[in-house]
This record gives C-alpha cells, sequence and structure tokens, in this order.
C-alpha cells in the first residue's frame, strides 16, 4: 500500500520526520494485518470473509492515511472532505507497494508564489510525474501542440485545456527540485486515461500516453517493484516535502 505523503497543502507527518513515518507506516500495517489473520486462522474462517476482511482493513488504512497526511500531532489542516471518497486516490494507495510514495496535487512554493502540481509517485528507482484524466468511459481525447484538446463522448464534444500543461509544469518544478538538492533522479511524465482514448500524435518523445488500450499492462507493470527504499529516493522525497507549502492551524491553545 502505497504511502501517501502530501495533500494539496495540507500539514503531513512526513515533513516533520520523513524515516520515521516511512517505516512506522510499514510496521504498523503489517503488524495489524498479521493481528487480523491470526484470529481469522484461530476460528477459521472461511476465505471469502477473510478476503472480505482484507479490504475492510485497506480501508481502515487509507483513513489513516488521510490523517496523516493533513494533520500532526501540534497541528491540523482543514482536509475536503471529498479525499474520503476520491476513488483514484484510493485506487493508487491500495494497489502499489508500502515503498511508493504518492503526492496527491501538491502545492509547491516557487519564488513565494504557490503553484499546485499534478500528481507524483516516488518510486525507489524514479519519479513519475502523472496527469490522470478521468472522463466517461469511452472518451476520446484527441491531443494537438495547440493550448487546447478535443474530447469526445455521448455527449459530444467539447474544448478542454491541454494537459501537457500542468503535465510538463509539474515535472519541470520537480526538476528544479531535485537539482537545487544535487539528487540525481529519473523523471518519467505519464498522461492517463483509464477509461478511454488518447490520440496525440505531437507529444514531445518523452512523454507516456497510456489510455485504456495499454493500461492494464502498465498498472501491473508499476505495482511490480518490491524494492526496499533507497537513499536517493528518501532524498529527493525530502527535498520535495522541503519545497512544498503548507496551511495548518494549531490543534490546541499553547
Amino acid at each position: 500500500m502505497a504511502q501517501l505523503i502530501k495533500m494539496e497543502d495540507y500539514i503531513s507527518r512526513y515533513e516533520i520526520d520523513l524515516n520515521r513515518y516511512a517505516n512506522q507506516f510499514i510496521r504498523l500495517k503489517k503488524q495489524q494485518w498479521e493481528e487480523i489473520k491470526k484470529r481469522f486462522e484461530s476460528i477459521q474462517f472461511a476465505h471469502s470473509t477473510l478476503d472480505s476482511e482484507k479490504q475492510l482493513f485497506l480501508d481502515r488504512i487509507f483513513n489513516s492515511q488521510l490523517v496523516w497526511a493533513s494533520s500532526t500531532i501540534r497541528e491540523i489542516s482543514l482536509m475536503d472532505e471529498a479525499f474520503e471518497k476520491d476513488s483514484l486516490l484510493k485506487y493508487f494507495l491500495q494497489r502499489f507497494p508500502d515503498t511508493y510514495f504518492v503526492m496527491y496535487y501538491p502545492v509547491f512554493l516557487i519564488k513565494k508564489a504557490s503553484v499546485q502540481g499534478e500528481i507524483i509517485i516516488i518510486r525507489p528507482t524514479d519519479i513519475v510525474c502523472l496527469t490522470a484524466l478521468e472522463y466517461k468511459e469511452n472518451n476520446v481525447l484527441i491531443g494537438t501542440k495547440q493550448k487546447f484538446w478535443l474530447k469526445r463522448d455521448d455527449q459530444g464534444e467539447k474544448k478542454i485545456l491541454s494537459p501537457i500543461i500542468g503535465l510538463e509544469r509539474t515535472a519541470n518544478i520537480v526538476k528544479q527540485i531535485l537539482s537545487n538538492a544535487e539528487v540525481n533522479f529519473p523523471i518519467r511524465k505519464i498522461l492517463l486515461n483509464r477509461t478511454g482514448y488518447i490520440h496525440a500524435s505531437e507529444l514531445p518523445a518523452d512523454i507516456e500516453i497510456i489510455d485504456v488500450r495499454s493500461y492494464d499492462d502498465w498498472f501491473q507493470n508499476m505495482r511490480r517493484q518490491p524494492s526496499p527504499f533507497k537513499n536517493m529516493q528518501l532524498k529527493a522525497v525530502k527535498a520535495l516535502l522541503a519545497s512544498c507549502a503548507t496551511n495548518a492551524v494549531k490543534r490546541f491553545n499553547e
């Protein structure tokens, strides 16, 4: 289960002590799941019951992750309740490995200006900057080099802002932060349309297109990386978190 280390400009426990909370998350999750399995083995429940219990367990962990990514012992951010029902966020977190760190639309401070990024997944071997295009099933996105793309679905056609703009902006911010921190780490740029198609032949060569035709293979490959944390990965995460905006209030009057 991937670790949610930053949402928008909410305060995060990982900003306080990355190593401590990254390892604590894995240890607590493993410990709690082993306790659940032992309890079920002792009363010999059906396998299907254990499967359903596992999903409930993952959902509880997800709720805990939202708490960790929006509060510390002393401070708390006012989290939008929509995150509790964000199916994409939950889907990624519950299916990616423990050693993946996810920044969900983080807000960076760039020359005293707040700039919101796209989804960023920091893996042991690289960083994935990802723009998720969530539209109706069987939608078709027609991309160009221009400022606007065309979206087609059963409701007709509509112009949308080119998703390349946000993706390139995010990748450039990440690249600059890593450069300033003297971290040499590969950066991938991905346009993702899980339920539809992307037709765009004029995109920069370093942008990967993942649509409904290639999604399953890409997703399975993303899940296949049981590598432990890497020093360069942790260094990259710390640099990114240090460059984020944080908006929080104190829990108590001190």
